[in-house]
């Protein structure tokens, strides 16, 4: 038997604030952004060892190795997330709107390996298509593997209306903009870049889903 009083129909303003708290509930509820976060973060840490030893032939037309990691990554990576969220919606009863994010992400990851194949196997391409120094790192950096996962973020945070998950991706585009700068021309060189952008991912990602543990058990 309830004791809580129930609104009565004539009264908009508490029918309001329950629809409210029931759109705040379902949103909270649908949110899981801590796997797309765990599940880069892997693909990063991934790529260390590829990108140093797949490198292949520099004066060889052919592709390396190393560019074949991240389109056929990336790709797993969002068929992981898909089922994730999929199999959450079906558990829950929510929709989830993981298509337009799934659509996004392949999208990119078209984008980023037209891009950089075409450079690759193209070297003139560059000499007419950029323009001043930091318009071409801008555009290097945005069509790279880590700023298609930045882009992708940004659409999961506003997918999900989460704060928390924007300040990640920031603090994630942040580090990708700031690389680090190492003299010793090690074949390791990479690896503060990769362990700051993986890092950055990996913690947030532990700490959404802490944090969604402790809100799970709060509403218990």
């Amino acid at each position: 038997m309830t004791t809580q009083p129930v609104p009565s129909p004539s009264d908009p303003r508490q029918l309001l604030d329950m629809k409210r708290a029931l759109v705040h509930h379902v949103r909270r509820e649908q949110r899981g952004a801590w796997f797309p976060l765990l599940a880069f973060a892997a693909v990063r840490f991934g790529a260390a060892p590829v990108v140093r030893y797949g490198q292949g032939d520099p004066d060889a037309p052919d592709l390396p190795p190393a560019m074949w990691y991240w389109p056929v990554a990336l790709m797993l990576a969002y068929g992981a997330i898909y089922w994730f969220y999929l199999r959450r919606s079906h558990r829950l009863g929510l929709g989830i709107k993981v298509g337009p994010y799934l659509a996004l992400g392949i999208a990119l990851v078209a984008l980023m390996t037209v891009y950089v194949t075409w450079t690759v196997l193209s070297p003139g391409f560059l000499t007419w298509i950029h323009g001043p120094a930091p318009l071409v790192l801008f555009l290097d950096t945005v069509v790279s593997p880590a700023g298609t996962i930045g882009l992708a973020l940004l659409l999961l945070a506003r997918i999900e209306r989460s704060w928390v998950l924007l300040a990640i991706t920031c603090a994630y585009l942040a580090a990708m903009f700031s690389p680090v700068d190492i003299l010793d021309p090690s074949p390791w060189r990479f690896l503060p870049n990769i362990l700051l952008e993986g890092g950055v991912l990996l913690l947030g990602g532990i700490g959404l889903a802490l944090l969604q543990r402790v809100r799970v058990r709060s509403a218990a």
